[in-house]
Protein backbone atom coordinates (compact mmCIF):
# COMPACT_ATOMS: atom_id res chain seq x y z
CA UNK A 1 0.00 0.00 0.00
CA UNK A 2 1.40 3.35 -0.99
CA UNK A 3 1.42 6.18 1.57
CA UNK A 4 0.74 9.75 0.53
CA UNK A 5 3.49 11.83 2.08
CA UNK A 6 2.93 15.30 3.55
CA UNK A 7 5.75 17.57 4.61
CA UNK A 8 5.28 20.85 6.47
CA UNK A 9 7.71 23.39 5.08
CA UNK A 10 7.45 26.59 7.06
CA UNK A 11 5.37 28.87 9.24
CA UNK A 12 6.69 32.40 9.07
CA UNK A 13 4.60 34.08 11.78
CA UNK A 14 3.53 32.80 15.18
CA UNK A 15 0.06 34.40 14.98
CA UNK A 16 -0.89 32.88 11.61
CA UNK A 17 -3.68 30.35 11.67
CA UNK A 18 -2.31 27.15 10.21
CA UNK A 19 -4.24 25.35 7.50
CA UNK A 20 -5.00 21.79 8.54
CA UNK A 21 -5.35 18.86 6.18
CA UNK A 22 -8.89 17.45 6.38
CA UNK A 23 -8.55 14.76 3.71
CA UNK A 24 -6.54 13.68 0.68
CA UNK A 25 -8.26 11.66 -2.03
CA UNK A 26 -7.35 10.28 -5.43
CA UNK A 27 -9.75 8.85 -7.97
CA UNK A 28 -9.56 7.74 -11.56
CA UNK A 29 -9.32 4.76 -13.83
CA UNK A 30 -6.58 2.82 -15.54
CA UNK A 31 -5.67 5.67 -17.90
CA UNK A 32 -5.10 9.45 -17.80
CA UNK A 33 -7.31 11.56 -15.48
CA UNK A 34 -6.45 15.20 -14.66
CA UNK A 35 -8.49 17.75 -12.68
CA UNK A 36 -7.87 21.30 -13.92
CA UNK A 37 -10.63 23.38 -12.36
CA UNK A 38 -13.58 23.52 -10.03
CA UNK A 39 -16.03 25.61 -8.04
CA UNK A 40 -17.69 25.47 -4.65
CA UNK A 41 -21.27 24.27 -4.17
CA UNK A 42 -23.70 25.48 -1.52
CA UNK A 43 -23.66 22.19 0.43
CA UNK A 44 -19.90 22.31 1.08
CA UNK A 45 -19.08 20.11 -1.88
CA UNK A 46 -17.59 21.05 -5.26
CA UNK A 47 -17.95 20.59 -9.00
CA UNK A 48 -14.65 19.57 -10.60
CA UNK A 49 -13.77 19.66 -14.30
CA UNK A 50 -10.93 18.00 -16.12
CA UNK A 51 -9.81 15.64 -18.82
CA UNK A 52 -10.09 11.87 -18.74
CA UNK A 53 -9.33 8.86 -20.86
CA UNK A 54 -10.53 6.38 -18.23
CA UNK A 55 -14.20 7.33 -18.21
CA UNK A 56 -16.67 7.62 -21.06
CA UNK A 57 -15.61 5.65 -24.13
CA UNK A 58 -12.20 4.84 -22.67
CA UNK A 59 -10.68 5.27 -26.13
CA UNK A 60 -9.86 8.99 -26.13
CA UNK A 61 -9.57 12.07 -23.92
CA UNK A 62 -12.95 13.52 -22.94
CA UNK A 63 -14.22 16.40 -20.81
CA UNK A 64 -15.29 15.01 -17.45
CA UNK A 65 -17.35 16.69 -14.72
CA UNK A 66 -17.24 15.26 -11.19
CA UNK A 67 -19.53 16.40 -8.39
CA UNK A 68 -18.23 15.64 -4.88
CA UNK A 69 -19.75 16.13 -1.45
CA UNK A 70 -18.06 17.88 1.49
CA UNK A 71 -16.21 14.69 2.41
CA UNK A 72 -14.80 14.28 -1.10
CA UNK A 73 -17.10 11.42 -2.06
CA UNK A 74 -18.18 11.32 -5.72
CA UNK A 75 -21.88 12.14 -6.19
CA UNK A 76 -21.88 11.79 -9.99
CA UNK A 77 -19.71 12.03 -13.07
CA UNK A 78 -20.71 13.37 -16.48
CA UNK A 79 -18.62 12.93 -19.62
CA UNK A 80 -18.82 15.19 -22.68
CA UNK A 81 -17.02 14.64 -25.96
CA UNK A 82 -17.01 12.94 -29.31
CA UNK A 83 -14.77 10.91 -31.59
CA UNK A 84 -11.70 13.12 -31.12
CA UNK A 85 -9.87 14.49 -28.07
CA UNK A 86 -11.80 16.82 -25.76
CA UNK A 87 -10.93 18.32 -22.39
CA UNK A 88 -12.20 20.69 -19.69
CA UNK A 89 -10.17 23.44 -18.01
CA UNK A 90 -12.66 25.49 -15.92
CA UNK A 91 -16.25 25.42 -14.69
CA UNK A 92 -18.62 28.07 -13.33
CA UNK A 93 -22.19 28.28 -12.04
CA UNK A 94 -24.34 30.61 -14.12
CA UNK A 95 -26.93 33.00 -12.72
CA UNK A 96 -29.76 30.81 -14.04
CA UNK A 97 -28.68 27.96 -11.74
CA UNK A 98 -26.92 25.80 -14.34
CA UNK A 99 -23.20 25.32 -15.07
CA UNK A 100 -20.73 26.06 -17.86
CA UNK A 101 -17.57 24.06 -18.47
CA UNK A 102 -14.96 25.30 -20.94
CA UNK A 103 -11.92 23.75 -22.58
CA UNK A 104 -11.14 22.36 -26.03
CA UNK A 105 -12.60 19.98 -28.57
CA UNK A 106 -11.14 18.12 -31.52
CA UNK A 107 -14.41 16.22 -32.01
CA UNK A 108 -16.75 19.03 -32.98
CA UNK A 109 -14.65 21.13 -35.32
CA UNK A 110 -15.11 21.92 -38.97
CA UNK A 111 -11.43 21.81 -39.91
CA UNK A 112 -10.18 18.90 -37.79
CA UNK A 113 -8.12 21.14 -35.51
CA UNK A 114 -8.79 22.23 -31.90
CA UNK A 115 -11.61 24.66 -31.04
CA UNK A 116 -12.88 26.34 -27.89
CA UNK A 117 -15.43 23.98 -26.35
CA UNK A 118 -18.22 25.22 -24.08
CA UNK A 119 -20.77 22.90 -22.47
CA UNK A 120 -23.78 24.02 -20.47
CA UNK A 121 -25.18 21.40 -18.10
CA UNK A 122 -27.75 21.07 -15.34
CA UNK A 123 -27.02 20.60 -11.60
CA UNK A 124 -27.49 16.85 -12.19
CA UNK A 125 -24.91 16.77 -15.00
CA UNK A 126 -27.29 16.63 -17.95
CA UNK A 127 -26.09 18.48 -21.05
CA UNK A 128 -28.25 21.45 -22.05
CA UNK A 129 -26.16 22.55 -25.03
CA UNK A 130 -22.59 22.61 -26.31
CA UNK A 131 -20.83 25.07 -28.61
CA UNK A 132 -17.46 25.38 -30.28
CA UNK A 133 -15.73 28.60 -31.31
CA UNK A 134 -12.76 28.74 -33.64
CA UNK A 135 -11.46 28.73 -37.17
CA UNK A 136 -8.99 26.84 -39.35
CA UNK A 137 -6.28 26.57 -36.67
CA UNK A 138 -6.17 25.81 -32.94
CA UNK A 139 -8.30 27.71 -30.43
CA UNK A 140 -8.73 26.82 -26.74
CA UNK A 141 -10.46 28.11 -23.59
CA UNK A 142 -8.65 28.21 -20.24
CA UNK A 143 -11.01 30.04 -17.88
CA UNK A 144 -14.58 31.31 -17.47
CA UNK A 145 -16.60 33.60 -15.16
CA UNK A 146 -20.36 34.01 -14.98
CA UNK A 147 -22.02 37.33 -15.83
CA UNK A 148 -25.60 38.55 -15.53
CA UNK A 149 -28.59 36.90 -17.23
CA UNK A 150 -26.90 33.51 -17.44
CA UNK A 151 -24.05 34.68 -19.69
CA UNK A 152 -20.31 34.25 -19.31
CA UNK A 153 -16.87 35.61 -20.17
CA UNK A 154 -14.48 33.00 -21.58
CA UNK A 155 -10.73 33.49 -22.11
CA UNK A 156 -8.04 31.49 -23.88
CA UNK A 157 -6.11 31.76 -27.11
CA UNK A 158 -6.74 31.69 -30.83
CA UNK A 159 -4.51 30.82 -33.76
CA UNK A 160 -7.37 31.26 -36.23
CA UNK A 161 -7.95 34.98 -35.75
CA UNK A 162 -6.03 38.04 -34.62
CA UNK A 163 -2.60 39.41 -35.37
CA UNK A 164 -0.02 36.66 -35.01
CA UNK A 165 0.77 33.05 -34.20
CA UNK A 166 -1.37 32.95 -31.03
CA UNK A 167 -3.51 35.79 -29.73
CA UNK A 168 -5.32 36.14 -26.43
CA UNK A 169 -9.00 35.43 -27.00
CA UNK A 170 -11.79 36.99 -24.89
CA UNK A 171 -15.34 35.84 -25.67
CA UNK A 172 -18.63 37.05 -24.21
CA UNK A 173 -21.66 34.75 -24.65
CA UNK A 174 -25.29 34.86 -23.56
CA UNK A 175 -27.17 32.12 -21.68
CA UNK A 176 -27.78 30.21 -24.93
CA UNK A 177 -24.12 30.26 -26.00
CA UNK A 178 -24.61 32.96 -28.61
CA UNK A 179 -21.58 35.22 -29.11
CA UNK A 180 -22.24 38.80 -28.04
CA UNK A 181 -18.70 40.02 -28.74
CA UNK A 182 -15.12 38.79 -28.90
CA UNK A 183 -11.69 40.38 -28.66
CA UNK A 184 -8.34 39.25 -30.05
CA UNK A 185 -5.34 40.71 -28.24
CA UNK A 186 -1.71 40.41 -29.22
CA UNK A 187 0.99 41.01 -31.77
CA UNK A 188 3.18 39.01 -34.13
CA UNK A 189 4.25 36.39 -31.60
CA UNK A 190 2.43 34.16 -29.09
CA UNK A 191 0.03 35.76 -26.62
CA UNK A 192 -2.41 33.85 -24.38
CA UNK A 193 -5.09 34.77 -21.86
CA UNK A 194 -4.88 32.24 -19.04
CA UNK A 195 -7.30 33.62 -16.44
CA UNK A 196 -10.22 36.04 -15.95
CA UNK A 197 -11.72 37.58 -12.80
CA UNK A 198 -14.69 39.87 -12.22
CA UNK A 199 -14.13 43.02 -10.17
CA UNK A 200 -16.10 46.10 -9.18
CA UNK A 201 -17.49 47.54 -12.41
CA UNK A 202 -15.45 45.37 -14.78
CA UNK A 203 -13.06 42.46 -15.15
CA UNK A 204 -9.37 41.50 -15.31
CA UNK A 205 -7.70 39.30 -17.93
CA UNK A 206 -4.20 37.90 -17.30
CA UNK A 207 -1.74 35.71 -19.16
CA UNK A 208 1.51 36.11 -21.06
CA UNK A 209 2.79 37.94 -24.12
CA UNK A 210 5.74 37.33 -26.43
CA UNK A 211 4.78 40.25 -28.67
CA UNK A 212 5.36 43.00 -26.11
CA UNK A 213 7.42 43.49 -22.97
CA UNK A 214 11.08 42.93 -22.24
CA UNK A 215 12.04 39.54 -23.64
CA UNK A 216 10.79 35.99 -24.03
CA UNK A 217 7.36 35.62 -22.44
CA UNK A 218 6.20 38.44 -20.16
CA UNK A 219 3.27 38.81 -17.79
CA UNK A 220 0.33 40.75 -19.11
CA UNK A 221 -2.64 42.14 -17.22
CA UNK A 222 -5.63 43.96 -18.71
CA UNK A 223 -8.50 45.67 -16.95
CA UNK A 224 -11.84 46.39 -18.64
CA UNK A 225 -14.87 48.27 -17.37
CA UNK A 226 -18.39 46.88 -17.43
CA UNK A 227 -18.85 47.95 -21.06
CA UNK A 228 -15.72 46.03 -22.13
CA UNK A 229 -13.73 49.25 -22.61
CA UNK A 230 -10.03 48.82 -21.88
CA UNK A 231 -8.91 50.67 -18.74
CA UNK A 232 -5.23 49.75 -18.65
CA UNK A 233 -2.64 47.26 -19.91
CA UNK A 234 0.36 46.06 -17.94
CA UNK A 235 3.25 44.04 -19.37
CA UNK A 236 5.94 43.07 -16.90
CA UNK A 237 8.93 40.75 -16.87
CA UNK A 238 12.62 40.32 -17.44
CA UNK A 239 14.89 38.85 -20.08
CA UNK A 240 13.56 35.30 -19.67
CA UNK A 241 10.11 33.72 -19.56
CA UNK A 242 7.46 35.10 -17.18
CA UNK A 243 3.96 33.58 -17.34
CA UNK A 244 0.80 34.38 -15.40
CA UNK A 245 -1.55 31.42 -14.86
CA UNK A 246 -4.10 32.94 -12.49
CA UNK A 247 -5.69 36.25 -11.48
CA UNK A 248 -8.00 36.91 -8.54
CA UNK A 249 -9.80 40.13 -7.75
CA UNK A 250 -9.18 41.63 -4.29
CA UNK A 251 -11.76 43.20 -1.99
CA UNK A 252 -10.43 46.71 -2.70
CA UNK A 253 -11.03 46.40 -6.45
CA UNK A 254 -7.44 45.51 -7.30
CA UNK A 255 -6.06 42.08 -8.13
CA UNK A 256 -3.33 39.54 -7.47
CA UNK A 257 -1.68 37.58 -10.28
CA UNK A 258 0.32 34.38 -9.84
CA UNK A 259 2.47 32.29 -12.13
CA UNK A 260 6.13 31.59 -12.77
CA UNK A 261 9.27 33.54 -13.59
CA UNK A 262 12.67 32.64 -14.97
CA UNK A 263 13.77 36.29 -14.73
CA UNK A 264 14.73 38.37 -11.68
CA UNK A 265 17.76 36.20 -10.86
CA UNK A 266 15.69 33.03 -10.93
CA UNK A 267 17.96 30.20 -12.02
CA UNK A 268 15.41 27.42 -12.40
CA UNK A 269 11.93 29.00 -12.48
CA UNK A 270 10.17 30.34 -9.40
CA UNK A 271 6.67 31.20 -8.20
CA UNK A 272 5.92 34.86 -8.93
CA UNK A 273 3.08 36.78 -7.26
CA UNK A 274 2.18 40.46 -7.82
CA UNK A 275 -0.52 42.63 -6.29
CA UNK A 276 -1.97 45.60 -8.22
CA UNK A 277 -4.29 48.36 -7.08
CA UNK A 278 -7.56 49.14 -8.86
CA UNK A 279 -5.80 51.76 -11.00
CA UNK A 280 -2.97 49.42 -12.02
CA UNK A 281 -0.26 50.46 -9.56
CA UNK A 282 2.00 47.62 -8.40
CA UNK A 283 1.69 47.30 -4.61
CA UNK A 284 4.04 44.41 -4.01
CA UNK A 285 5.97 41.74 -5.91
CA UNK A 286 7.01 38.45 -4.29
CA UNK A 287 9.08 35.57 -5.64
CA UNK A 288 9.15 32.16 -3.96
CA UNK A 289 11.84 29.85 -5.26
CA UNK A 290 14.39 27.40 -4.00
CA UNK A 291 17.01 25.01 -5.37
CA UNK A 292 14.90 23.69 -8.26
CA UNK A 293 11.70 24.57 -10.16
CA UNK A 294 8.37 25.89 -8.82
CA UNK A 295 5.33 27.51 -10.40
CA UNK A 296 1.86 28.67 -9.34
CA UNK A 297 -1.29 27.63 -11.19
CA UNK A 298 -3.97 29.23 -9.00
CA UNK A 299 -4.47 32.01 -6.43
CA UNK A 300 -7.51 33.12 -4.41
CA UNK A 301 -8.08 35.65 -1.64
CA UNK A 302 -9.07 34.37 1.80
CA UNK A 303 -11.73 35.88 4.06
CA UNK A 304 -9.01 37.39 6.27
CA UNK A 305 -7.50 39.29 3.32
CA UNK A 306 -4.61 36.89 2.76
CA UNK A 307 -4.13 34.52 -0.14
CA UNK A 308 -3.78 30.83 -0.92
CA UNK A 309 -1.55 29.83 -3.84
CA UNK A 310 -1.50 26.34 -5.38
CA UNK A 311 1.02 24.92 -7.81
CA UNK A 312 3.96 22.55 -7.80
CA UNK A 313 7.53 22.26 -6.56
CA UNK A 314 10.55 20.19 -7.46
CA UNK A 315 12.67 21.62 -4.64
CA UNK A 316 10.86 19.86 -1.80
CA UNK A 317 8.89 16.68 -1.34
CA UNK A 318 9.57 13.15 -2.40
CA UNK A 319 9.59 12.87 -6.16
CA UNK A 320 9.57 14.55 -9.53
CA UNK A 321 7.06 17.31 -8.67
CA UNK A 322 4.69 17.66 -5.71
CA UNK A 323 1.59 19.65 -4.81
CA UNK A 324 2.79 22.96 -3.35
CA UNK A 325 0.35 25.09 -1.34
CA UNK A 326 1.26 28.49 0.11
CA UNK A 327 -0.66 30.69 2.51
CA UNK A 328 0.27 34.40 2.32
CA UNK A 329 -0.88 37.44 4.28
CA UNK A 330 -2.27 40.54 2.58
CA UNK A 331 1.29 41.86 2.09
CA UNK A 332 2.38 38.72 0.26
CA UNK A 333 4.52 37.35 3.10
CA UNK A 334 4.51 33.59 3.67
CA UNK A 335 2.45 32.34 6.61
CA UNK A 336 2.42 28.62 5.94
CA UNK A 337 3.40 26.17 3.21
CA UNK A 338 2.98 22.47 2.62
CA UNK A 339 3.88 19.79 0.08
CA UNK A 340 1.77 16.74 -0.82
CA UNK A 341 2.95 13.96 -3.08
CA UNK A 342 4.94 10.83 -3.72
CA UNK A 343 7.72 9.47 -5.90
CA UNK A 344 6.36 10.69 -9.25
CA UNK A 345 4.77 13.86 -10.67
CA UNK A 346 1.97 15.52 -8.67
CA UNK A 347 0.69 18.96 -9.74
CA UNK A 348 -1.97 21.20 -8.16
CA UNK A 349 -3.99 23.09 -10.77
CA UNK A 350 -6.75 24.89 -8.84
CA UNK A 351 -7.58 26.10 -5.33
CA UNK A 352 -11.25 26.63 -4.43
CA UNK A 353 -12.77 28.42 -1.41
CA UNK A 354 -15.53 26.14 -0.10
CA UNK A 355 -18.82 27.25 1.46
CA UNK A 356 -17.99 25.51 4.76
CA UNK A 357 -14.91 27.68 5.28
CA UNK A 358 -12.44 25.15 3.95
CA UNK A 359 -10.32 25.08 0.78
CA UNK A 360 -10.11 22.39 -1.87
CA UNK A 361 -7.01 21.97 -4.03
CA UNK A 362 -7.38 19.76 -7.12
CA UNK A 363 -4.89 18.50 -9.67
CA UNK A 364 -3.17 15.37 -10.89
CA UNK A 365 -1.09 12.60 -9.40
CA UNK A 366 1.17 10.00 -10.97
CA UNK A 367 2.32 8.75 -7.57
CA UNK A 368 -0.99 7.29 -6.40
CA UNK A 369 -4.31 6.02 -7.69
CA UNK A 370 -5.35 3.48 -10.26
CA UNK A 371 -3.55 4.37 -13.45
CA UNK A 372 -1.27 6.59 -15.45
CA UNK A 373 -2.50 9.88 -13.92
CA UNK A 374 -5.38 10.30 -11.48
CA UNK A 375 -7.38 13.17 -10.07
CA UNK A 376 -6.06 14.30 -6.71
CA UNK A 377 -7.86 16.49 -4.20
CA UNK A 378 -6.67 17.94 -0.88
CA UNK A 379 -9.11 19.61 1.53
CA UNK A 380 -7.73 22.17 4.00
CA UNK A 381 -9.34 24.11 6.83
Amino acid sequence: MKILFIILLLIATVDAKELKTMFIKTFGGSDMDIAYGGLALDNGGAMIVGESKSFGSGKRNEMVITKIDKKGKTVFQAVFGGKGKDGGKAVVKTTDGNFLAVGYSESFTKYGDRDMYIVKFSPKGKKIWSKTFGGERDDEAYDVVATGNGGALVVGYTESFGHGSKDAYVLFIDKNGKKIWSKFLGGEDDDEAKSVALTKGGFYVAGYTESFGHGGKDFFLLKYNGKAKLQFVKAYGGDDDDIINSVTATKDGGCVIAGATSSFESKHGDIDIIRYSANGKMQWHKIYGFKSKEWANSVIQMANGGFIVAGTTKSFGFGDFDFYILQLNDKGSSQWANVYGGDDKDIAHKVIALKDGGYLVVGQTESYGSGDEDFMEVKLK
